[in-house]
């Protein structure tokens, strides 16, 4: 199974590295014990290298200052240690990162999405697993499930889960109160309101267009899309809870609850647009939007809630890990900064833009001072899920999104999509599991 992926991606093993471990450029280590302190201590020795995001690196701005700042806090703590940071956009990351890990280099440390990406490199065989650095018990004790769980490959842990965040309701306060509507709390009222919308000539809802925050609708009604309790993965989409999730989907889409530009929404900046500037009447999405819909419109009136249940209250998680390269000189240093980045010292770092620590016992309403509306998403945690832990994701993503797209389009009908959706699912499984 691990070979058949491999085979997939070592195309894209070329001679582009970034500096880091295993590379002419590496920065070599001097030696350092072994350490699980979420502290840090003046004995750590060596070099490392981290991978993290532009915005992250960018001093210009607050989480890009105060994340410079706890490096060279940490730096000062452990006078042996030097830090080499190097960025990339988010949608390069993973890709950079692969492929200087498969010529046998790379950073120490890479920051990735949540959203499977782990999962692929792990099975790769690029990953460090955590068992090496702490047990599972202590893992578990720590970290939240979700998060922590969408690192996890074949039984063993391979991500350590840094902030994380989920999908909430955005609505137009305005409107709903123009058309005398209650904030919708499960599919049925979601379903009226909308009904209600449409016919006073507005537009409906609006997301990323992927299937990030449709899984919630599946989660909502014990439909895990794809099981991954067993060593094989298994599609059930198609089983009752499934059908009932998709035709419900399907129902909002056909009736035209989907506006639009959903049709080109690739960034999340066209979703900010659509609801900041009155497309839509709401919006799924995570905290990040907020600061996103008030850039377009500083004077808009909207509100977030909890995502409408079903069967039972669930959402999509989100969020960004830790990871640490199989080709890491120095792998016990790497867990130790990521501790240390991961405790008390380092939740400045999430505060300058209202992150949520995935920390059990981080302090969420101290974070979110002067922020009540984001409050929701902490409210939501309890019941928040991982996308299936699948190789390749992606693909299974973007399956589930032109399924969704011809349903929009009129191409296909509820059932039809479904059926197809269930073969192409099945044909992906098969091929990255042989």
């Amino acid at each position: 199974m691990k070979k058949k992926f491999l085979g997939l991606v070592l195309g894209l093993a070329v001679s582009v590295t970034l500096g880091g471990c295993g590379n002419k450029d590496a920065l070599s280590s001097s030696g350092n014990a072994p350490s699980n302190s979420p502290q840090g201590s003046a004995s750590e020795k060596g070099e490392l290298t981290l991978l993290m995001t532009n915005d992250w690196l960018d001093k210009s701005k607050p989480i890009g200052s105060e994340f410079t700042k706890v490096i060279q806090q940490y730096q000062e703590e452990n006078p042996g240690v030097k830090i080499k940071l190097q960025s990339a956009s988010a949608q390069d990351i993973k890709e950079n990162f692969q492929t200087a890990a498969l010529a046998g280099g790379g950073p120490d440390i890479v920051i990735m999405d949540n959203s499977g990406h782990a999962i692929d490199l792990a099975a790769m065989g690029l990953l460090e697993p955590l068992s090496k650095h702490d047990s599972a018990e202590k893992l578990t004790s720590r970290y939240q499930e979700g998060p922590l769980n969408s690192g996890k490959f074949n039984g063993e842990y391979y991500s350590v889960p840094w902030y994380m965040d989920c999908c909430g309701l955005y609505y137009n306060a305005d409107r709903l109160k123009e058309l005398n509507l209650e904030v919708p709390t499960t599919w049925d009222e979601l379903s009226t309101a909308l009904d209600t919308v449409l016919e006073a000539g507005y537009g409906g809802i609006t997301t990323y267009q992927s299937a990030y925050a449709f899984y919630s609708f599946f989660y909502q009604n014990d439909c895990p899309v794809i099981d991954t309790s067993k060593e094989m993965p298994k599609v059930v989409v198609d089983n009752q809870a499934g059908k009932e999730a998709w035709n419900y989907v399907c129902d909002l889409v056909q009736k035209g609850a989907l506006v639009e530009s959903f049709k080109e929404a690739t960034t999340w900046d066209k979703v900010y647009e659509s609801f900041a500037n009155g497309e839509a009447t709401f919006l799924m999405g995570g905290d990040w939007c907020a600061p996103g819909i008030e850039g377009v419109n500083p004077d808009m009136n909207y509100g977030i809630a909890p995502m409408v249940s079903g069967k039972k209250q669930a959402t999509i998680l989100g969020g960004w890990t830790w990871n640490i390269n199989i080709n890491s000189k120095n792998p016990d240093l790497a867990y130790d900064l990521i501790s240390y980045l991961n405790s008390e010292k380092g939740d400045s770092i999430l505060a300058a833009e209202g992150k949520i620590s995935a920390r059990k016992e981080f302090d969420y309403k101290k974070a979110l001072e002067g922020k009540d509306q984001l409050k929701v998403f902490t409210e939501e945690f309890p019941y928040t899920e991982a996308r299936p832990a699948i190789i390749n994701e992606k693909a299974i993503d973007k399956i589930i999104t032109n399924r969704i797209l011809e349903v929009q389009y009129g191409k296909s009908d509820s059932e039809q999509s479904l059926k197809d959706l269930k073969k192409e699912l099945d044909e992906n499984i098969a091929e990255n599991y042989k």
